[in-house]
């Protein structure tokens, strides 16, 4: 019984943390209308027919303090949301990974090393959601990043990354 009671307990707490920051509040495929409305965004257009959208998660869960550091950048293209961008650097606190796995579920890290000393990347699908984890070092610290796209905007988000690619090649 005790086991139950505990079982329950951890579901539901996990749960709750998970709940408490509903960064999906726009749907893939809608437009940036609710995201435009709010007066903390940061929207910036781009030559590629893209619009990205800047929120600190400060304005979207001011209750999860472990994200409280974190961007969420929403990509629209042809004024659709396609990718879901959490940005988390110079933090050593794995706080993007405990996010993802409590919100989209699990993963297995390679036996004997430490959840905060792992670094690499995951990707896994959750329903028509396509999650990419990273954690990695770079020059000026550790980097966490959580992109959450839809399998049924894969092709405009694909179409979008290679015209920026394109672009990027001109430019050396």
């Amino acid at each position: 019984m005790k086991k139950i009671i505990l079982t329950i307990f951890v579901f539901f707490l996990s749960s709750k943390i998970a709940n408490a920051c509903d960064i999906t509040f726009v749907n893939f495929g809608d437009k940036s209308d609710k995201l435009i409305e709010n007066q903390d965004a940061l929207p910036f257009e781009d030559q590629f027919n893209g619009q990205k959208i800047l929120v600190p998660t400060l304005f979207i869960c001011p209750e999860n303090e472990k994200l409280k550091d974190t961007m969420v950048e929403y990509l629209f293209v042809e004024n659709k949301l396609v990718l879901i961008t959490l940005m988390r650097t110079f933090m050593n606190d794995n706080a993007l990974m405990d996010f993802a796995m409590n919100k989209y579920g699990k993963f297995k890290l390679p036996i004997g090393k430490d959840k905060k000393d792992w670094r690499g990347s995951h990707t896994w699908e959750v329903g028509n959601n396509i999650i990419l984890y990273v954690h990695a070092d770079t020059e000026e610290g550790p980097a966490e990043i959580l992109e959450i796209s839809s399998k049924l905007y894969a092709q405009q988000l694909y179409n979008y990354n290679d015209k920026v690619s394109e672009w990027l090649d001109s430019q050396e």
